[in-house]
């Protein structure tokens, strides 16, 4: 979905501290060298972020994210004395993030190194031709990555960048008081949540309540049908986007039908069309929803809300007769690329930067400052509590990348509309399917697809 609306990244889950990171335009570019440091004795390599969430720590104040900088900068310039100076170059929001980059490339802005998140690399600047591969070069030091973060950052089977951040991933969200007092196996299978319905509605909650008000949000249902009526939810999207496969092919049928079937068989509330993200957050604090699906981003709320019982998480089920395992969007939020425009003597010394980076010491300095559930460097542990190590175990070794990080957003929006009128019972999944499909030709015969540099 478009950054600006759903949280893909956890600095959106916190709107104060992001008020803060915003005003920190007025900065301007952070100059790193260090004191003393004579710019003509080594290169200087040079950092470009499209928003000022595209830095080090981006949960932290303006003020902690210069210190984390500078220190790390410190740490690389004494270790690598052919680099004179780091500048670090990360202004503005997140909306306006591809019309910065666009803008420093025709005016011809020095950028070597681009920290950027996953949904821009995927959904423009590797279609762009904005950054380089970097599959071979990184395999000195790639052993440092969690090999499941990669994926966040690979278009076409190359590697265009190098997570350096905590992950996300979607989950399903219960009230664990409430299934042990009546008796709901946890993890549940998906007849274990349908046997559960009766007995649920006899306690008189609500099986499950979504955000469906907030129709950007309804597309992750999607990612988690498609996984498992396609079985390979990433390739089958490419060929979509180069035409060779319609978007309503039997597997794209088929994934909107199993998300009518959670309506059909009562677990999914047909109230979710006009409960916005606050309405269903609050039924669940209140005990009045058993559960609900979302992303980690609404872990903070949950501490902050549930007061009354204990809550935990367990991954998207597998549903009855699909040939796909269970496939959750996510992965890791932000990463560090090689710009297209580097020049050849600078490839080597930004390599090393990204390899600094992984090194699990100095990852530790700006990525546990933010706590996380888990994270793309390995030797740098999420938190240790019984929510997140369900998550480790579970549901992050099967994550995948947002399919709307690939799809252009009037698919994204079709897509939205399509589960909206299957789940209100107003479109068939055939006709949810077909109205993608015919949103993906018109951007096609229009020639707004593929997109143009």
């Amino acid at each position: 979905m478009p950054v600006s609306l759903r949280c893909s990244f956890p600095p959106c889950s916190r709107p104060s501290r992001l008020s803060a990171r915003l005003a920190a335009y007025a900065f301007g570019m952070a100059m790193l060298a260090l004191p003393g440091t004579t710019l003509a004795e080594g290169v200087t390599l040079n950092v470009f972020g499209g928003s000022s969430l595209d830095v080090l720590a981006p949960r932290e104040t303006p003020e902690v994210q210069t210190r984390i900088r500078k220190d790390i900068v410190a740490g690389f310039l004494k270790s690598h004395p052919d680099v004179a100076a780091v500048n670090w170059d990360a202004q503005g929001p997140q909306s306006g993030s591809l019309q910065r980059m666009m803008t420093a490339k025709l005016s011809g802005q020095p950028i070597d190194l681009v920290a950027c998140s996953a949904f821009w690399v995927n959904g423009a600047y590797v279609r762009r031709g904005l950054l380089r591969p970097i599959t071979e070069e990184v395999k000195p030091f790639i052993d440092n990555v969690d090999p499941a973060s990669l994926g966040a950052f690979t278009v076409n089977g190359k590697l265009y960048g190098v997570p350096i951040s905590s992950l996300s991933t979607s989950t399903i969200f219960y009230n664990e008081d409430l299934f042990k007092r009546l008796g709901i196996p946890t993890p549940p299978s998906y007849e274990d949540l349908k046997s559960a319905v009766p007995k649920l509605k006899e306690a008189g909650v609500i099986p499950l309540l979504h955000q469906g008000a907030n129709s950007v949000m309804w597309p992750m249902w999607y990612f988690e049908t498609f996984s498992q009526s396609s079985g390979d939810p990433v390739g089958l999207t490419q060929l979509q986007l180069e035409g060779k496969t319609p978007f309503n092919d039997p597997a794209s049928v088929e994934a909107f039908r199993l998300i009518k079937q959670w309506v059909d068989d009562g677990i999914l509330s047909k109230d979710s069309l006009s409960v916005d993200m606050e309405g269903m957050r609050a039924a669940f604090a209140s005990g009045k929803s058993a559960m609900y699906y979302g992303g980690t981003w609404e872990v903070p709320s949950l501490k902050e809300s549930v007061k009354t019982f204990s809550w935990n998480v367990f991954p998207f089920p597998k549903m009855p007769g699909t040939k796909g395992e269970p496939k959750h969007g996510g992965g890791a939020d932000n990463g560090m690329c090689l710009s297209a425009s580097i020049a050849d003597d600078k490839v080597k010394p930004a390599l090393d930067f990204i390899a600094y980076l992984t090194k699990p010491e100095v990852a530790k300095i700006y990525l546990e400052a933010d706590r996380p559930i888990a994270t793309s460097i390995k030797g740098v542990d999420g938190v240790n509590e019984a929510y997140a190590k369900a998550l480790r175990e579970t549901t992050f070794p099967a994550t995948i990348k947002f399919l709307d990080w690939i799809w252009p957003s009037e698919v994204t929006t079709a897509v939205a509309s399509g589960i909206a009128g299957v789940v209100g019972g107003t479109a068939t999944p055939e006709e949810a399917a077909a109205s993608v499909q015919t949103t993906f030709k018109a951007l096609v015969d229009d020639g707004n697809w593929p997109p143009k540099d």
